[in-house]
């Protein structure tokens, strides 16, 4: 029998045969990590004030459902060595364990404890609840709580209370009433404890047992349940090219291929790139349960009996080195096909309803074109949407079961896949995807990587899409690299590869396996340098977007709820925005410019990064937050984005001005810093213009780099006998030439 932490708590208890007992007894006495274990589990089982995971807990390890499984020797195969895990790492969720693994032993050694209390012992408990009011009397917790007690058990024996001494103050009517309060919820507390233990008594015994029986025993197979065939969905239509963004390019597409018979070919199997083998189905093996008696044949109406669903000891955590396997018996054949069942009406799949985490703008037409309109938490989504997610608002939805989190500034479809999956298309930005379900799956499309999730979604994954444009690039001439990566999340996940529809991929991107494994928290990152292959990254932590957590502070959840206070589904959405990039506040305007700049609309956002004035300009941290969230992408999305932000710079700029603000906002490449950008930059360290002494400093501190106080010396607002020695050492560094990529000077 092989060492885990399954098996140690059961010998921790004693509930295995002899044999196993003396068996684990001398593993534990050869293994240090065992006994140490051991001695943990016992120590924080006992320790007061630990904690213990919150009752509503969600995820592998705070899930109750998830302990209740494990100690029911029901926990799911590709769970329960990372629930072990978690439990040989945490002391809380080892306690937890260990805690309800002794309360079912004991139960199991007494069932005589889970029996109703006769009439001596309710009684006794009202004895006891009584002295304990009287005791609290006493001590002052509530005036004449003992007196009621007493007389309420004298009472209830006929036996009348004796009188009180006169000398003794009467206590007001408020400590009546609430002794009296007191009494009913004791009462109550009293008789729900005992109707528990009544209804979960019995349940309790049963679990320890096959626990016991499943330890005890070596490991044998059953044929597991065949899977449900998937209800028929009625199919939906792709989403026609006017529904996509016009500003954005479509997810790349690739022909089915036909065979030799004109047919298309279905997506191929692994190659030596894959990253794991394609997923077999389900296995066989189940943890060893007690001899039953022979049953008897089912009837002809009845349905085959169901598989075993308990998990082989082989695939927990091991403590020790395990024993060899014991050769597997051969599995007993299935019974025979149940019975048809009659048809129910398909009533269709359930529509995606919007959830809380800041305003969720749509995009809808209407009789001057299209715009966009707030989705009101409890909103049902339309069957295809496309979805926006304002700067500091992270929107969530659900679907199927499936949820969804858009991270900020992030443009994404929804729809549905022929067969019913929905299917979550990224334009640009992130999102966490999760579910709770066993049989939960989402379709994914991101860039040209597309495919069907399924797997362990109590974990979510994530997906993002970047458009990566080289400084000094035109926006215009196709030099936009874009890169999609899907981050398998806390578990391993099972990815199956299909076109950005939903269809089969074929041929299917080389790298990964056409259906197969990806391990927990690694990455599968595709990018249009080569489009037909993705390339799988090892393990590593999860990136801190995935957990709500990337960059966001007081100020920005203030002005993500002054955009949801602004924005209401019968108001005009530009218009509401437009008033709002005025507010007072330097982070409204903020979030009112950079979200009119989402939805296509630059005239506030280059207003904010020209302004100059105390009253209407932001500072100078709050000015480099706007211009990273905003000018990359608005440069990167599209060529009429492109197009649309330098139309707004001609009209919004300092006069004379546009042209090297939008070259400065464009950035320059090593060329143009041989050509004489270097120069130019070092010169409008001095220009008359904020905006562009603003720029001037970003550029050259991203190119150089420079180490030390030289990095945050130069600032733009400050006036010219404050800037004059951070911009004269910027003139000695161009001088020596050093104004290139790599070129930083270490600091005197």
């Amino acid at each position: 029998m092989r060492l885990t932490v399954r098996t140690l708590l059961a010998w921790m208890d004693e509930v295995l045969g002899p044999d196993d007992q003396r068996e684990l007894s001398e593993k534990v006495e050869a293994s240090d990590v065992a006994r140490k274990l051991a001695d943990r589990a016992r120590a924080a089982a006992e320790k007061g004030g630990l904690g213990a995971p919150p009752a509503d807990g969600r995820g592998l390890a705070d899930d109750p459902n998830t302990v209740a499984e494990f100690l029911d020797n029901v926990l799911a195969v590709d769970r329960l060595e990372a629930f072990e895990r978690v439990c040989v790492d945490s002391d809380m969720h080892l306690a937890e364990a260990a805690a309800c693994h002794r309360l079912l032993a004991d139960l199991n050694r007494h069932p005589h404890l889970a029996d109703a209390p006769g009439a001596t012992d309710r009684r006794r408990l009202l004895d006891a609840v009584s002295k304990h009011a009287t005791a609290a009397a006493a001590m002052g917790g509530l005036a004449g709580l003992g007196s009621v007690a007493a007389a309420t058990t004298a009472g209830s024996e006929g036996v009348t209370p004796a009188r009180r001494s006169p000398s003794r103050r009467r206590p007001p009517l408020a400590a009546w009433l609430s002794a009296a309060a007191a009494l009913v919820l004791l009462a109550v507390l009293g008789g729900v404890l005992l109707w528990s233990l009544v209804r979960g008594g019995s349940r309790g015994a049963r679990q320890v047992a096959a626990v016991a029986a499943a330890a005890a025993r070596e490991e044998s197979n059953a044929t597991p349940a065949a899977p449900p065939a998937p209800p028929p969905a009625a199919p939906v239509a792709k989403v026609p090219d006017a529904a996509r963004p016009a500003d954005e390019p479509p997810a790349v597409a690739r022909d089915v291929a036909p065979d030799a018979a004109g047919a298309p070919k279905e997506a191929g199997g692994p190659d030596e790139n894959t990253v794991a083998e394609p997923v077999p189905a389900e296995a066989t093996a189940g943890v060893p349960t007690p001899p039953a008696p022979p049953a008897e044949p089912p009837m002809a109406d009845q349905p085959p009996p169901a598989a075993d669903r308990r998990v082989p000891h082989g695939d927990a955590l091991a403590i020790v080195a395990p024993s060899p396997a014991a050769p597997v018996p051969a599995a007993v054949a299935a019974a025979g096909p149940a019975p048809p069942v009659a048809a129910v009406a398909d009533a269709g799949p359930a529509p995606a309803t919007v959830g809380r985490g800041g305003p969720l703008l749509r995009r809808v037409a209407a009789a001057e074109g299209r715009r966009w309109e707030p989705i009101p938490a409890g909103a049902v989504l339309a069957a295809e949407d496309d979805l926006l997610a304002p700067p500091w608002c992270r929107p969530s939805f659900t679907i199927d079961g499936i949820s969804v989190r858009l991270e900020p500034n992030t443009r994404a479809l929804l729809r549905r896949d022929a067969d019913g999956t929905p299917r979550l298309e990224v334009v640009f930005g992130r999102a966490v995807v999760g579910g709770d379900a066993a049989d939960a799956k989402v379709g994914i499309t991101a860039g040209g990587l597309g495919g069907v999730l399924t797997g362990e979604l109590r974990q979510p994954a994530g997906v993002e899409v970047s458009l990566e444009r080289q400084p000094g690039a035109d926006p215009a001439a196709g030099s936009v690299r874009h890169r999609a990566t899907l981050h398998a999340g806390g578990a391993e996940k099972v990815w199956r590869q299909t076109a950005a529809d939903g269809t089969p991929l074929a041929p299917p991107l080389a790298g990964i396996a056409a259906e197969g494994v990806i391990a927990a928290r690694a990455t599968v990152t595709w990018d249009d340098g080569d489009p037909a292959a993705v390339v799988v990254g090892p393990p590593a932590a999860e990136p801190a977007w995935m957990r709500g957590s990337d960059g966001e502070d007081r100020t920005e959840r203030a002005a993500a709820r002054a955009l949801a206070d602004r924005l209401t589904s019968d108001g005009d959405v530009a218009g509401e925005l437009h008033a709002m990039a005025g507010d007072r506040r330097g982070e409204n305007r903020m979030i009112a410019a950079a979200t009119l700049a989402l939805i296509g609309d630059y005239g506030d956002l280059v207003t904010l990064l020209c302004a100059e004035s105390p009253q209407t300009a932001v500072n100078e941290s709050q000015w480099t937050i706007l211009e990273a969230m905003t000018v990359p992408l608005a440069l990167a999305r599209g060529e009429n984005a492109a197009r649309a932000f330098a139309a707004a710079v001609e009209a919004h700029a300092p006069p004379g001005k546009a042209a090297a603000i939008l070259a400065l906002a464009r950035g320059f490449s090593d060329a143009d810093l041989a050509a004489g950008a270097d120069a130019m930059l070092v010169e409008s360290l001095d220009d008359g213009s904020l905006v562009v002494r603003r720029y001037a400093g970003r550029r050259l501190t991203e190119i150089v780099r420079p180490e030390g106080r030289h990095r945050t010396a130069y600032r733009a607002d400050h006036p010219p006998g404050l800037r004059k020695e951070a911009v004269n050492w910027w003139r000695s560094r161009l001088e020596q030439g050093d104004i290139h990529r790599g070129g930083a000077a270490a600091a005197p």
